[in-house]
C-alpha cells in the first residue's frame, strides 16, 4: 500500500499548489483562514473517523462474533437513524440560538462515552443488555454534533462560497471514515474478536473526545 500512499501525497501537494496559483480555482485556499472552517473541517476528520470505525465494528462484530444475520445486524443501527431524525433539527435551532460552540464539544463527548459503555459487549452476545444502552447515548451525542456543525462550517464562509464549503466538509469526512476503517486493522488485530472489539471502540471514543477537544478550543460563536 506504500506506494499508492505515497502517489497520493504526492498529488495532494500537487493538488494544492496548484490551487494556490490558479487565478480562479476550484477549491479556495482562502476559505481555511477563517478559523471556524479550519477548527470544523479538523474536528470533522475526529468525528466521523470515529462513527465510522464504531458502526464498522458493531455490525461486523454482531455478525462474525454474536452470530447475527446481516438484516440483524444492519437493524442494530436504526436506534441512531431514528434519533438522528428526531433530534438533529432541534439541536440546530439551540447552535442557531446560542452558537454551535457547546453543542460541537459535547456532543462527541457524549458519542465517546456511549463507545465506552459498548465495552460491556461479552459472550453470548445480548443486544439489548450489551450494546444498545451505549447506541442510545452514542446517538444522543451524534444528534447534537451534526446539525452545529453542518452550522459552524457554512456560517463561517460566505453565502456564494457555502456550496464549496460544504463539499469540502463533506469531502473531508468521507475520506476520514475510509482512512480509519483502512487502519483500523492495527487496533483490533487480525482477526476480530470480543477483545478487538474492545480495543476498536477505545480508539473510536478517543477519536471522538479530540474531536470534542478541536472544537471546544477551535470554535468560536459568532453573531449574526
Amino acid at each position: 500500500i506504500y506506494i499508492p500512499l505515497l502517489l497520493g501525497l504526492v498529488a495532494l501537494a500537487i493538488f494544492i499548489r496548484y490551487e494556490a496559483r490558479h487565478s480562479d480555482p476550484m477549491l479556495p485556499l482562502s476559505l481555511f483562514r477563517s478559523q471556524n472552517f479550519s477548527a470544523g473541517n479538523i474536528a470533522t476528520v475526529a468525528i466521523y473517523g470515529g462513527l465510522s470505525v464504531a458502526t464498522f465494528l458493531i455490525v461486523i462484530t454482531l455478525q462474525q462474533v454474536g452470530g447475527y444475520s446481516a438484516l440483524m445486524a444492519g437493524l442494530s443501527m436504526l436506534p441512531i437513524s431514528i434519533l438522528l431524525f428526531a433530534l438533529s433539527s432541534p439541536f440546530g435551532a439551540l447552535a442557531g440560538k446560542y452558537g454551535p460552540r457547546f453543542f460541537m464539544a459535547a456532543g462527541p463527548l457524549i458519542a465517546g462515552a456511549g463507545f465506552l459503555l459498548m465495552l460491556r459487549l461479552r459472550i453470548p452476545v445480548h443486544y439489548v443488555s450489551q450494546l444498545l444502552p451505549g447506541v442510545l447515548v452514542f446517538a444522543l451525542g451524534l444528534s447534537i454534533t451534526v446539525a452545529p456543525l453542518t452550522s459552524a462550517v457554512l456560517g463561517a464562509i460566505d453565502s456564494e462560497r457555502a456550496g464549496i464549503a460544504s463539499a469540502v466538509n463533506n469531502a473531508v469526512s468521507r475520506i476520514a471514515g475510509l482512512l480509519a476503517i483502512a487502519a483500523l486493522g492495527i487496533v483490533t488485530g487480525a482477526e476480530l474478536d470480543i477483545s478487538g472489539f474492545h480495543r476498536g471502540m477505545v480508539a473510536a471514543a478517543i477519536l471522538m473526545i479530540i474531536g470534542g477537544l478541536v472544537s471546544a478550543i477551535g470554535i468560536r460563536n459568532t453573531r449574526h
